[in-house]
């Protein structure tokens, strides 16, 4: 009768038996291939990366932060734009304003508050859903500015 060698006890047993009969060891029993290092790095790194260009992506989009104050004392309306990089300041001098506009549905929100200088520079001064007339009001005669009333549903 021929032999073989249990590769778990290396005890000799018979060829044909399926089990070692010292440790038990199943000779039909293949055991799973493990998967290489290779593919767990390979894994972690692409979700490493995804991850990063997801935070990335959050970052770029975050909103613009706006301030905008009425200077008093030097009679003009500095806008500081922040966004997540940089900010930006534009200070328009009251004489420089040609109207206060107030617009009614607006892109964006439904109503908004526009500052129009001299040489057609719009910057945008308030928005809302809510109405905004009184505070559109307010800014026309702080500076002393006429106000423009505007309904943008209608087409110029």
């Amino acid at each position: 009768m021929s032999t073989t060698i249990c590769p778990n006890c290396n005890a000799e047993v018979p060829a044909i038996a399926n089990l070692c009969k010292h440790c038990f060891h199943d000779f039909h029993y293949v055991p799973p291939k493990k998967k290489s290092p290779l593919w767990t790095l390979l894994f972690l790194a692409l979700g490493t990366s995804l991850v990063s260009a997801m935070v990335f992506a959050h970052i770029a989009a975050q909103q613009k932060v706006m301030n905008i104050s009425i200077d008093r004392e030097t009679q003009s309306i500095v806008f500081t734009t922040k966004y997540p990089d940089r900010t930006e300041a534009d200070r328009v001098k009251w004489s420089e304003v040609a109207s206060v506009e107030y617009l009614l549905h607006g892109e964006g929100k439904l109503f908004q508050v526009w500052v129009v200088t001299t040489g057609s520079k719009r910057y945008l001064y308030s928005e809302s859903d809510d109405m905004l007339t009184l505070e559109a009001h307010r800014l026309a005669e702080t500076i002393r500015r006429p106000l423009v009333e505007r309904d943008a549903s209608k087409a110029n």
